[in-house]
């Protein structure tokens, strides 16, 4: 059709304005194809990356190429035939003719003050002579032609946008903003259009006046024009009414998303919240949070009210047509339950932590668990050290002023057990169960280390107690016992009397005695000593343990020599008494004898009458003298038993003894003399 239209050696104006308009109506529909054009471009390329047999897509290729090339040269083609046209009229024509022309070429770009300027020196115009008047038809034909093909271009561009499928489609998302601006730009200039196509009209209708039939064509395209303005006027208006219409479905629809989105947030939000704390401060972090939630989806009521409306107001304006609830069919009846319900829990949920909140300990509690802990713990490292071995007394006494200070240190924190007891009972009473729980096992178990404290350094203070008294009786009993062993060893250590003094020997002998028998007294008290130092080296510290077998070793070493001297020293006692007794016994009937000797053979007076008597006499005394000397062995034995007894006393012990033994052997010495001298005289 381009090549069809003669571009040049045109010199008939009114062949030229023919040849422009028609080429102007093609390339008004060339640019109403144009978005056409794009899109096939976009769906050859997607097509390109899908296809994936190489072969293929080169024949594709090569025929989007080729189309594009047929679509650059019918664009060039047009170009060059609207210039050529201009050229040749802009020869033709006078210099106002070439101003008019311009405006031509540029397609609707000629200017209203232009217009009404042309307008007002053709009505102000004398009527003009018949060469003048060619003048002024052949330029109301090109401003005819101008404004014409300006109209007719504008509302071909128009309805190639106003007739796209785009409007047959109803949508609930996505964005019409661009099918929007360019219908809101076309109708932006239709005002100036429609001046244009009243000049047109006017313009047509002054050459019908002046022309007469030979503007008929002029005429039917003027009414041509009129008629297709009304059309395209109703269908702008209907595009308008549609993008109205459904810019407040897509507001609506947006505002219905946006506004479920933030409840299903919500109640998202709401599903995954961990249960209330068990601390006022995340507590309150979990309230201040459900807090925000709440107010954020209460700020969503206005919104929600206005969906309501929005759709009433939709569905009232497709009232009449088909069922508007097909194509609107949000359901704001579920939203609104839903929005109800959610809101409903934050609010729950909000009380429930407000609930919580005010329910748990006052930052007291917290501050007097923090102290009583720190003190359990540190009266807990100070038990954990063995504190009731056995040591020193001193360092003994010491630990229990400690365990002492401990205990009263115990009572005077007991007011704040007493309190930390009250206020988790307020929490039992208020608090929901698991948090409940919580504080009861805190509770409980600073109660059970309280009570174990507590019975821990009772015991600690009763044991240490104890093994105080015990180790105080060991060293008061050793301590005596190793006094009186002193004295005993004082006692045993004194000289011996004299082993002829009976009644020393037997006083000292009772004496002695009397030891044995408090040694066996005492022999309990020392095995309970023994016993009480075996139990105190068994808890004592290994140092002290050591001292107390060292004591016990020395104390039991004492105790058995004090008893064998004691022993040894009663045997010696009453052995030496008994030998005393037997010895001075044997002296005492030998010196009867002597007595009793003396008296029979050298006191008594013989009488001599007869010479039988005188033998008689002698005989009787040479038998007294055999008796006598017969004893002789005897005072001698006597005399070495004496001896040898008192050679084993002590020196101090022979005096006694010795004087008796002399003085019985001096008797026997003189009987014999005396009797031997007697004997000798008789005979």
């Amino acid at each position: 059709m381009v090549r069809s239209i003669k571009a040049s050696n045109l010199k008939d104006h009114a062949e030229i304005a023919a040849c422009l308009r028609r080429l102007s109506t093609h390339k008004a529909e060339l640019e109403a194809k144009h978005p056409t054009m794009d899109k096939l471009c976009s769906m050859s390329q997607d097509l390109l990356f899908s296809v994936k047999n190489k072969e293929v897509a080169s024949k594709l290729e090569a025929r989007l190429d080729s189309f594009a090339q047929r679509w650059d040269r019918l664009v060039q083609s047009l170009e060059m035939n609207i210039s050529q046209v201009q050229l040749s009229s802009t020869v033709s024509t006078t210099k106002q003719s070439e101003m008019t022309h311009s405006g031509t070429v540029t397609v609707t770009k000629v200017t209203t003050r232009e217009k009404v300027s042309a307008l007002r020196h053709t009505r102000e115009s004398p009527p003009p002579q018949k060469k003048r008047q060619v003048v002024v038809d052949s330029e109301l034909r090109k401003r005819f032609d101008v404004d014409f093909t300006e109209v007719h271009s504008y509302m071909t561009r128009g309805e190639a946008i106003l007739q796209s499928p785009e409007f047959s489609v109803s949508r609930k998302d996505g964005s019409i903003q661009e099918l929007h601006d360019k219908v809101q730009a076309i109708d932006r200039e239709r005002p100036e259009k429609y001046r244009k196509l009243q000049e047109a009209t006017r313009t047509a209708q002054t050459l019908v006046e002046q022309e007469g039939s030979r503007a008929d064509d002029i005429a039917q395209a003027a009414d041509q024009l009129n008629q297709r303005w009304a059309g395209f006027c109703v269908l702008l208006a209907d595009r308008l009414t549609w993008l109205a219409y459904q810019t407040k479905v897509l507001a609506f629809y947006s505002l219905y998303e946006q506004s479920e989105q933030a409840v299903d947030s919500s109640d998202n939000w709401l599903k995954v919240q961990a249960p209330p704390a068990s601390e006022p401060e995340p507590l309150k972090v979990q309230l201040d949070r459900c807090r925000e939630e709440v107010a954020r989806l209460s700020s969503l009521q206005p919104q929600v009210d206005l969906l309501e409306k929005q759709l009433k107001e939709l569905k009232d304006e497709k009232e009449g047509e088909e069922d508007p609830s097909a194509f609107l069919d949000a359901d704001i009846t579920a939203f609104k339950e839903h929005y109800r319900k959610v809101l409903e829990d934050l609010r729950a949920r909000e009380r429930q932590l407000q609930l919580v909140l005010e329910s748990l300990p006052p930052a007291r509690y917290k501050e007097t668990i923090s102290t009583l802990l720190a003190w359990l713990q540190q009266c807990e490292a100070k038990l954990s050290i063995p504190s009731t071995a056995v040591t020193e007394y001193p360092i003994m006494e010491q630990r229990l002023k400690d365990l002492q200070a401990l205990q009263v240190a115990l009572a005077e924190h007991q007011g704040e057990v007493d309190y930390l007891t009250s206020a988790v009972e307020q929490v039992f009473q208020k608090a929901p169960p698991d948090i409940s729980q919580k504080y009861r096992i805190e509770i409980d178990a600073i109660m059970a280390r309280w009570r174990r404290l507590g019975s821990t350094l009772t015991d600690s203070v009763q044991r240490i107690q104890e093994l105080m008294a015990k180790l105080m009786q060991f060293e008061n009993d050793v301590k005596t016992l190793k006094k009186w062993m002193a004295d005993v060893d004082v006692f045993l250590n004194e000289e011996w009397p004299a082993l002829g003094d009976s009644e020393a020997l037997e006083k000292q002998l009772e004496q002695c005695t009397a030891l044995v028998n408090d040694i066996h007294t005492i022999q309990p008290s020392v095995n309970g000593i023994n016993e009480v130092g075996l139990y105190l080296k068994k808890e004592a510290e290994p140092p002290f343990a050591i001292h107390i077998q060292k004591e016990l070793d020395e104390l039991n070493a004492q105790w058995e020599n004090v008893c064998k001297q004691a022993y040894a020293k009663k045997s010696a006692l009453k052995g030496g008494l008994d030998k005393t007794m037997a010895l001075r016994k044997e002296m005492q009937e030998m010196q009867e004898w002597i007595n009793q000797a003396e008296e029979d053979y050298l006191e008594r007076d013989f009488t001599y009458k007869t010479p039988e008597e005188l033998r008689k006499a002698v005989e009787e005394l040479k038998r007294a003298q055999e008796e006598v000397h017969s004893k002789e062995l005897k005072v001698k034995l006597l005399t070495d038993s004496v001896n040898s007894f008192i050679g084993k006393a002590p020196p101090t012990a022979h005096d006694a003894l010795r004087s008796e033994l002399d003085i019985l052997t001096a008797n026997y010495q003189r009987l014999c003399s005396r009797l031997d001298g007697k004997c000798k005289t008789l005979e």
